[in-house]
């Protein structure tokens, strides 16, 4: 049987990295496989130039990059993530009495995969295929927050962080202070920032430690009260929990 040696310590690397879900150094990651410092940097340049990982400027550590992201979600953007989401969304609907959204990153915007709504009369509602700008404040906060500080500054340097409404935060490092915050809280908040009047929380949902999409629960500010977001924010990192268990184990025996 062939076997590309450098090819599989590229696979062992990019493993590593992902299962960690934190930066490594080139000598942790060394000593951790039993590889050469000199083949994991050279390993590590490659799939930086790639785009599969990003390297953070002043700790000089990797991270999982925006390429990685993208197939990850491209690999998932079909049926399964749908499927797998479906019951929990509505569960997660039936708990808040409000809408939630499930989203993917799709190259520069974010997509609507799933909608379910609330039963109430007045909520908020948007149809499948909806494409967003990934400036929309929450769903920047979390598709982001895998990416180091270093990468989001080039990120959003190039697209700007457009002023949407009088609480949007258009200052680059003001809005990554609040990244920080959706790494630290595993959630995202948007107090009016993209619509005037409207309130959302999301976080991140994951396939064997990717980021493969994200729920999202958006009402108005009169339901959604400062009183209600801590306890909203509770079940929807249970729902994020239970579809990213479901998730990883539907590809674990997919690939056995």
């Amino acid at each position: 049987m062939y076997n590309a040696p450098i090819i599989k310590k590229a696979l062992e690397i990019t493993k590593l990295i992902i299962q960690e879900n934190r930066p490594l150094g080139v000598t942790e990651i060394a000593k951790s496989l039993s590889i050469s410092k000199s083949t994991v940097f050279g390993v590590l340049k490659a799939l930086q130039e790639s785009g599969f990982v990003a390297k953070n400027r002043s700790t000089k550590k990797y991270t999982i990059g925006q390429e990685l992201f993208e197939l990850a979600n491209t690999v998932l953007r079909g049926g399964e993530l749908t499927a797998v989401a479906r019951p929990f969304l509505e569960k997660l609907v039936e708990t808040t009495d409000e809408t939630v959204f499930l989203c993917v990153k799709e190259d520069h915007t974010v997509k609507v995969l799933d909608t379910v709504e609330a039963k109430k009369t007045l909520k908020i509602s948007s149809p499948v295929g909806t494409k967003l700008p990934i400036t929309a404040s929450v769903l920047c906060k979390v598709f982001l927050s895998p990416f180091s500080n270093d990468e989001i500054r080039n990120f959003l340097k190039e697209r700007g962080l457009p002023k949407y409404t009088e609480n949007s935060i258009t200052d680059l490092e003001h809005f990554i202070e609040e990244i920080e915050k959706t790494r630290k809280n595993g959630y995202g908040l948007d107090l009016e920032e993209y619509l005037k009047g409207v309130r959302a929380i999301a976080a991140l949902v994951y396939s064997r430690d990717v980021p493969a999409g994200a729920i999202c629960i958006l009402g108005f500010t009169a339901s959604m009260t400062d009183g209600k977001l801590h306890g909203m924010a509770m079940n929807l990192l249970e729902a994020a929990h239970k579809i990213s268990r479901n998730l990883s184990q539907l590809n674990i025996k997919g690939n056995s």
